[in-house]
């Protein structure tokens, strides 16, 4: 006779054919108690208003913080410069918020939609980066670029930090998303700030240095998650 594996609904038909003896009373009492012992009520989430304007205020405390080093930047970007870079760059941002604030929701709609559209919308904006600067001629391209770099983390570190507080609010389902996601942010805050601040109109210095920000936040953040999160439920 030949072995097969049985199918789901052959394994319920075999179940619901020899249904089990009832328990005696006093045994489903310990059962109920065994289970329901260490169970407490939770906190619910806030709504997501709340979490938007927390995510919000990061970003404009940075971007005033921005300010405050120096609007560099800012000055010698031209009209349409502001407008095709900044415009597209918070975007971008508001729509990683966004799809933060709903993985922190388990069974969310948009979650990863919102992700892959703001993913979308970001490589529009590093093409939009290429037409709008041009190559220039820059002596210290290492030295200015590790300065960039290092700006730009000192902004990105902190939102961060700020960004995983408010996540261990939440119950994201894809901790590998969600740590992607919020790097992302952190890395476009850095991003932003850099924008105000660097005067280097150099193509080549802000896709290399100004964007590598946002992508080694991007890739600490998947590491991160992979490390912790990935025994977070478990713990709570």
């Amino acid at each position: 006779m030949i072995r097969r594996e049985m199918t789901n609904p052959e394994i319920d038909e075999l179940i619901d054919s020899q249904p089990a003896p009832a328990l005696p009373a006093d045994r489903l009492k310990q059962i109920e108690t065994a289970v329901t012992a260490d169970l407490k009520p939770v906190r619910p989430l806030a709504p997501d208003s709340a979490y938007l304007a927390g995510l919000l205020g990061i970003f404009l405390i940075a971007c005033i913080a921005g300010c405050f080093i120096g609007p560099h930047g800012w000055h010698v970007l031209s009209g349409l410069q502001k407008v095709t870079v900044l415009v597209p760059l918070a975007a971008t941002t508001a729509l990683v918020a966004f799809s933060v604030v709903r993985q922190m929701r388990p069974a969310a709609k948009h979650a990863r939609s919102s992700a892959l559209v703001s993913a979308g919308v970001f490589v529009v904006l590093l093409l939009i980066m290429m037409v709008v600067f041009q190559p220039a001629q820059e002596s210290a391209f290492l030295r200015h670029g590790l300065a960039c770099f290092r700006t730009g983390m000192v902004f990105a570190i902190p939102a961060a930090f700020f960004l995983a507080l408010l996540l261990l609010r939440g119950a994201p389902l894809s901790p590998l998303l969600t740590g992607a996601t919020a790097g992302g942010f952190a890395g476009l805050v850095g991003l932003t700030v850099l924008e105000i601040h660097c005067p280097i109109l150099n193509v080549y210095h802000i896709i290399f240095w100004h964007v590598s920000v946002t992508l080694a936040c991007i890739v600490a953040g998947i590491v991160f998650s992979s490390v912790t999160f990935w025994r977070w439920p478990s713990n709570r």
